[in-house]
């Protein structure tokens, strides 16, 4: 089937009618847009303007509005019509912006004339829906379609108020809705144009792509062809393998193919001619082969006969053997002796560390009870300090009371016969005071024996702490040294258990090695009876050297079929 090459000029029709639709759109939604920014202008605009005006009209002068009995426009006392006609003119020939003064809903002053006439269009009222809005309801009101005398305007309109705040009339200001569409038109004709200007060069690059890619894309199109017709003779342009884009890669990819396409078919027929020869040197290697099997069969004799000598030498270790896994019976008893005291030996190492444990335990129980007998000491001795403290002011309040006393028996006798019964009692207080300074006395002699006592004591018992830290030192000392010996019990009883280890594996190799000689004793009577069976053997290698050779030519044939498929492509020159 004959194929034309249209895909660049397809691609550039649907790029031209791809930009095409997008000009459109892309036009349509500018009028719309346009459209709706220049409603909002216009609205904006015309509201700044009758904004400004409406706050003139009010403040200018003062009062409220009203027209006189001879027709003319007045606020408060003022004349006003002239005044603001000229006013307006000069605006709207300065703005292009249309003003109306209403009163009430009756154009009094404005710029728009009546339709078809030179008359200025006062006098008319406004429509209705701009009456309902602005002085019925008090609200601003725009319109961008407001008719007025046959014309179309962008309005708006706003309220205007008396002294009172009552809504007396209305400011209007438009712009003539055709100078709007005027300029929507205007800027969409450029748009058209610029759009159409666009197509029409993407059209042209498109059509120039297509003079200079289409005959590069057919060149390669028909390098192709000819690569599947068999030719490798082919070459790629050189304009399209310059390019950088995807025409490049293509190019580039064809002369690739090309070139690799040659390598494998070169090869193949290098391989082919390499296929032939090979089977050639198959066969008279299978030749040679067979006189060799000759000469293995002779040295197959001599390898029975060395069998022979092979199984006495076995059947003398088997002996050797034997007489070795004795003494390794006999070294495992030692060793199973060994291991028993070793581990009666560390049994008795525990107890006696139990037993040094406990004693450094009784020990610590026993430093323990000193200090409290130490502290209880040394509280006895306080007391006692406190009993002779107390004796003492016993002695002093004793003497005291003997002063006392003789101050008292002096008064006595002072008084004479009222003072006898005075005496008597200074005679008993002194009497007391003496038995109080002798009981005194006696207690200071207890507590000088108690504190002599306890001082021994507390000498005693240093004596005692420092035999009993010394033998915490030396219960340390045993400690540690039983911890070395129990170490050194652990230690012989992981080297026999080790010793026993190994002793195990020595006799399963011993067993091993006895199972492999028995086997090699077999083996070495299967020998001989082998040969005899491999002198058969040989005779079959030979049979099977006569079907390699056969085969080889049948090698030589494929060979020769490969070569006539690969002469159906043209390498050239390589």
């Amino acid at each position: 089937m004959e194929r034309k090459g249209k895909l660049v000029r397809e691609l550039v029709i649907i790029a031209v009618v791809a930009v095409a639709v997008v000009a459109v759109c892309l036009n349509i939604f500018s009028v719309i847009t346009m459209r709706s920014i220049y409603k909002s202008m216009g609205e904006e605009e015309l509201k700044a303007a009758v904004v400004q005006l409406a706050d003139e009209v009010e403040h200018e002068y003062s009062g409220d509005w009203f027209v006189d009995s001879d027709g003319f426009l007045r606020k408060g006392g003022s004349m006003v019509g002239d005044t603001y006609e000229e006013q307006f003119d000069l605006l709207h020939e300065k703005t292009g912006i249309d003003y109306t003064l209403f009163i009430g809903p009756t154009r009094y002053v404005t710029t728009i004339y009546k339709a078809g006439t030179q008359e200025k269009a006062v006098g008319t009222d406004a429509s209705d829906a701009v009456i309902a809005a602005v002085l019925n309801g008090g609200a601003d009101y725009f319109d961008s379609n407001v008719e007025i005398q046959g014309s179309k305007y962008y309005a708006y309109y706003i309220p205007i108020y008396g002294t009172k705040g009552d809504i007396q009339g209305m400011v209007f200001a438009g712009r003539s809705k055709e100078e709007f569409d005027d300029h929507i038109m205007s800027t969409t004709v450029k748009m058209v144009c610029i759009s159409i200007f666009f197509v029409v060069l993407v059209a042209v690059l498109g059509m120039i792509t297509d003079r200079k890619v289409s005959p590069l894309m057919q060149s390669i199109a028909q390098g192709l062809h000819d690569l599947a017709d068999g030719d490798l003779t082919v070459r790629t342009d050189e304009r399209a393998l310059a390019r950088k884009d995807e025409i490049g890669i293509i190019a580039e990819s064809a002369e690739k193919l090309e070139h690799r396409l040659r390598d494998v078919i070169g090869t193949s027929r290098d391989l082919a001619r390499d296929v032939t020869n090979s089977g050639q040197e198959l066969a008279g290697s299978a030749n040679q082969a067979s006189d060799a099997s000759g000469q293995v069969s002779n040295a197959v004799e001599e390898i029975s006969r060395g069998a022979v000598s092979q199984a006495e030498s076995i059947q003398t270790a088997a002996t050797s053997t034997s007489d070795m896994g004795v003494d390794i019976d006999s070294i495992t008893g030692s060793i199973n002796e060994l291991s028993e005291q070793a581990s009666a030996m560390n049994d008795a190492c525990t107890a006696a560390m139990k037993a040094l444990e406990k004693l450094v335990a009784q020990n610590s129980h026993v430093v323990e009870s000193m200090g409290n007998v130490g502290r209880q000491i040394q509280n006895t001795n306080d007391a006692v300090q406190n009993i002779a403290e107390a004796s003492n002011i016993i002695t002093a309040i004793s003497e005291q009371t003997n002063l006392l006393s003789l101050n008292a028996s002096i008064e006595a006798a002072r008084a004479g016969e009222a003072g006898r019964g005075f005496a008597v009692v200074a005679t008993e207080i002194g009497s007391l005071a003496d038995q109080s300074r002798d009981a005194a006395v006696k207690i200071s002699e207890i507590v000088k024996n108690l504190v002599d006592e306890s001082e021994k004591t507390m000498a005693d018992l240093e004596e005692v702490n420092k035999g009993v830290e010394e033998q915490n030192a030396q219960l340390d000392y045993t400690k540690e040294d039983m911890n070395r010996m129990e170490e050194g019990v652990r230690s012989v009883m992981d080297g026999t258990n080790d010793i026993t280890g190994r002793v195990g594996n020595l006799t399963n190799a011993k067993n091993n090695v006895v199972g492999v000689i028995d086997d090699l004793s077999a083996i070495s009577e299967e020998n001989a009876a082998s040969t005899q069976q491999t002198n058969a053997s040989m005779q079959e290698l030979n049979a099977t050297f006569e079907v390699i050779s056969t085969s080889a030519n049948e090698l030589q044939d494929l060979a020769s079929r490969l070569n006539e498929q690969i002469s159906y492509f043209k390498l050239g020159e390589v």
